[in-house]
């Protein structure tokens, strides 16, 4: 695959400018083009303009989505970044022109067309070339908070990431991963507010640390791959009793898994056996049936919108679909009546 490296025409001027929401900076300074990286995405650099300096322009706009780092950065027209060590585990998608990554000598190109997205690991030398004035989503992911996941899911210590090759963003399950990281892209690009919400924002979080670890070729790969142990009823009976506790409690798979006492893996194993549904699955079946009984009992002294976002539900169009094919009709019915 080849990236084109024609000139192309001057960024216009910006300056640094933060506002409310997401974080956005504007610079066409290499210096504090270095700081901002330094602060916001908490890694050192050197950027090395390959074009005219004076044509160097970067804009960043991003958030912190609990363990991971979110930003979407455009440089122009053709950088060359250099670090000696991240210190977090990091995937960078291309959303326009051209990006070259290499690290412990290998080198990966993308493109928005495809090509191979590695996943950079937290040490080493690592180096990235951006062409054709890239626009790169970079997400930062920290290196306990993803380490402490594999140890989850299996269940014993691990020792630091090697990820062999790069994934594919438009093909097989790194598409899945891409997939995740395009919602948290278009959240920094245009907010909605939604992601201020714990609930969404913990499960969001985790379901990225769970997708690099199953989308991505490590050390530990294929023991993920291996079916889970199966686990005694205790295990599952203390993961129930704690959602009937608390159903509107952003629960997660390791939240439910340290306080049933076991592996995630073995703790979904468990409620596949003796309940045949997933931890997950239950969940919302039990939030359903608290919303069902709300709106029986609440009538008109509650909205609809109320009695969803009270149990846990944050798409209402999730849940009135959800809401209709287990009691046959839809929540407003439920709710008139």
């Amino acid at each position: 695959m080849t990236v084109e490296r024609g000139p192309r025409e001057p960024s216009a001027p910006a300056t640094d400018r933060p506002t409310g929401g997401p974080l956005i900076w504007r610079t066409q300074d290499v210096d504090r083009a270095r700081a901002l990286i330094a602060e916001v995405m908490h890694y050192p650099v050197t950027l090395r303009p390959l074009s005219e300096a004076s044509r160097f322009a970067m804009n960043m706009r991003g958030m912190q989505l609990g363990p991971v780092n979110v930003n979407v950065v455009a440089y122009g027209p053709h950088t060359l970044i250099e670090t000696g060590g991240l210190g977090a585990y990091h995937v960078n998608i291309v959303t326009t022109g051209g990006l070259i990554q290499a690290q412990r000598g290998a080198e990966f190109v993308h493109t928005p067309a495809g090509g191979q997205v590695p996943v950079i690991e937290p040490t080493g030398m690592a180096t990235a070339e951006l062409v054709d004035s890239a626009e790169v989503l970079s997400l930062g992911f920290e290196r306990h908070a993803v380490e402490n996941a594999l140890e989850a899911y299996l269940d014993h210590s691990v020792q630091p990431l090697r990820f062999t090759g790069g994934f594919d963003p438009v093909a097989g399950q790194g598409r899945t991963l891409a997939g995740l990281a395009r919602v948290l892209e278009r959240e920094v690009r245009t907010p909605t507010g939604l992601f201020q919400q714990q609930a969404v924002a913990s499960s969001l979080a985790e379901a990225l640390l769970t997708t690099v670890l199953y989308a991505t070729r490590h050390q530990y790969r294929e023991e993920l791959d291996r079916p889970a142990a199966r686990t005694c009823p205790r295990p599952v009976k203390l993961a129930v009793e704690a959602m009937r506790a608390d159903p509107a409690h952003p629960f997660t798979v390791r939240e439910l898994a340290r306080i049933a006492g076991v592996a995630p893996r073995s703790l979904q194993a468990g409620f596949q056996q003796h309940l045949d549904t997933t931890p997950m699955t239950y969940l919302r079946e039990l939030r359903l049936e608290c919303a069902h009984r709300d709106l029986v009992r609440l009538g008109t002294a509650a909205t609809v919108t109320e009695v969803a976002v009270r149990w846990g539900f944050t798409h209402l169009g999730r849940f009135a679909a959800a809401y209709r094919t287990r009691y046959g009709r839809p929540p407003s019915r439920t709710h008139r009546n």
